[in-house]
């Protein structure tokens, strides 16, 4: 097993969740009511990282990982209607996002590098031919590969993700709020959950 993703009772990073539903929510309330407040986008930059983390875990955990990919994928479908109608866009909701990239770490995972090609393929093309792209685009796919292929090291998990934010940041046009997300990173891999009990 991951060091990282060692079982840890029923307590499940409680904590990191809630932080991770309250921080998304309030960049979405900001990006739709108060897209003055940068304040609120700030705080909305550590939610996906947490999210990148649990998606990571979860495949290391499920007991059917074909289930596990295939449930990502029919709730990214049903919720794809109506965040289209909410933010007025084409674009793929970021649960697409991350059945892409727990479909590269099930490559990773299985040693499919032929499909790996293809995944990447795919990640690439919406950038080059004008396609309806997903939220993050290749910074959000990679970010739960990382949290995977190195979580038996925190140290490397910090300073590869910091790298892949920054150059994110210097590849993406008005992208340089996201280096925030690194906040994100080190509560998933320092906060104290184990002191922490939430009841929900």
């Amino acid at each position: 097993m991951l060091s990282l993703y060692k079982k840890t009772g029923k307590r499940h990073n409680e904590i990191l969740k809630l932080i991770a539903i309250i921080t998304m929510l309030i960049d979405h309330i900001g990006l739709i009511f108060f897209p003055e407040s940068s304040l609120m986008r700030i705080l909305g930059r550590i939610a996906f990282p947490i999210f990148a983390f649990h998606v990571a875990k979860g495949f290391v955990h499920t007991s059917s990982k074909l289930n596990y990919i295939s449930r990502l994928l029919t709730f990214a479908a049903i919720s794809q209607i109506p965040y289209m109608l909410l933010l007025q866009t084409y674009n793929l909701n970021i649960l697409f996002t991350l059945f892409l990239s727990i479909a590269l770490i099930s490559c990773v995972h299985y040693r499919k590098w032929h499909w790996t090609l293809l995944i990447v393929i795919i990640i690439i093309i919406p950038k080059y031919l004008q396609f309806p792209t997903f939220e993050y685009t290749w910074y959000g796919v990679i970010m739960p590969v990382i949290f995977y292929i190195f979580a038996n090291s925190k140290m490397k998990i910090v300073i590869y993700q910091s790298s892949l934010t920054i150059i994110y940041v210097l590849l993406e046009p008005n992208t340089t709020i996201q280096l925030f997300g690194i906040l994100g990173v080190l509560l998933c891999l320092y906060f104290p959950v184990n002191q922490f009990k939430v009841y929900i």
